[in-house]
């Protein structure tokens, strides 16, 4: 540094003197609008490739969060796996749909403790279905599974048949009631 101060003191008289060349301001900034121009060029080069990044960034982690943790399991019912299946899946399910409407219009007339223990018991099989329907998505080939749906459906057909006829006795035991009381009334 000494020795550009020395060389600048020396020379003082030259510096102040003498005139730049003529045509140097317009090359001087020619230079500087290249040099700008350079400089946008190198920063929307940075922003795109901070975008790309950014970008190729967020669409992989789409793709790992979709593919990995937010899984969809596959549900499967009997019948998606041969015909065979889907007319043993085809009796039951007609068989609890039907049962299904003669607890609908029994229930009307029963307490609302009975209809919540009914509701309870058949969200539970309900949920027991969902696990067997993600079992079979996973092991469409286990027997074991296929057994258990099987065995799925014939409990809740029972359990069906058993609030039928409970319903029954209860409607029942609800008209004798009725037709008692109004023996005693006359």
């Amino acid at each position: 540094m000494n020795s550009l101060e020395d060389f600048i003191k020396e020379n003082k008289e030259m510096f102040m003197n003498n005139e730049p060349p003529e045509g140097h301001f317009e090359r001087f900034e020619l230079r500087l609008k290249q040099m700008q121009r350079r400089n946008k060029i190198r920063f929307i080069t940075r922003i795109s490739s901070i975008a790309a990044i950014g970008l190729l960034l967020i669409t992989s982690s789409i793709f790992i969060y979709d593919r990995y943790f937010d899984r969809e399991p596959v549900l499967i019912n009997l019948g998606d796996l041969n015909p065979q299946m889907q007319k043993v899946e085809y009796y039951y399910t007609s068989q609890i749909d039907q049962l299904s409407v003669g607890i609908d219009s029994l229930s009307a007339e029963t307490q609302e403790n009975i209809k919540k223990m009914m509701s309870n018991e058949l969200a539970e099989m309900e949920s027991i279905h969902r696990e067997l329907q993600q079992k079979l998505g996973s092991n469409p080939g286990d027997e074991r599974v296929v057994n258990a749906m099987i065995t799925y459906y014939q409990t809740k057909l029972g359990m069906m048949k058993s609030f039928l006829q409970t319903l029954t006795q209860i409607k029942q035991t609800n008209n004798s009631k009725k037709v008692n009381h109004e023996n005693t009334l006359l």
